[in-house]
């Protein structure tokens, strides 16, 4: 397609740049995505970073499993995202007991019992 205008032009073809691209080209909207790279995804691909080390590195492909589902099917993508496991734990002192706020994806039953430990409550 050999066009000089557009409705709307685009910069960058990471997740959020497609996903625009994507509804505006359904809303009828004529769309030029550009991308610098000679890949999309933008954050959510892993690449080779060390010449000598055959090792990929993801810089935020874990946001990919935070994309909606209201997306995936408004787009009709047929796109099955893995839940990946995460977890964090923030030391603290709180009246002189030494504790740490443990959350996880994988067990909330661990983090809701650590808010409790830090709050000395389960309410909301």
């Amino acid at each position: 397609m050999n066009r000089s205008k557009y409705d709307v032009v685009i910069l960058g073809a990471g997740h959020n740049g497609l996903v625009a691209a994507s509804y505006l080209g359904r809303a009828g909207l004529s769309v030029l995505l550009l991308e610098k790279n000679d890949y999309i995804g933008g954050a959510t691909t892993s690449q080779k970073i060390f010449p000598d080390y055959d090792a990929c590195l993801s810089r935020y492909a874990y946001l990919v499993s935070l994309f909606p589902q209201k997306i995936i099917r408004d787009l009709g993508l047929n796109l099955e995202l893995r839940r990946r496991g995460t977890a964090s734990f923030t030391p603290y002192v709180n009246h002189g007991h030494h504790g740490g706020l443990l959350l996880s994806n994988l067990d909330e039953e661990l983090s809701r019992k650590s808010f409790v430990e830090l709050t000395g409550s389960d309410a909301e």
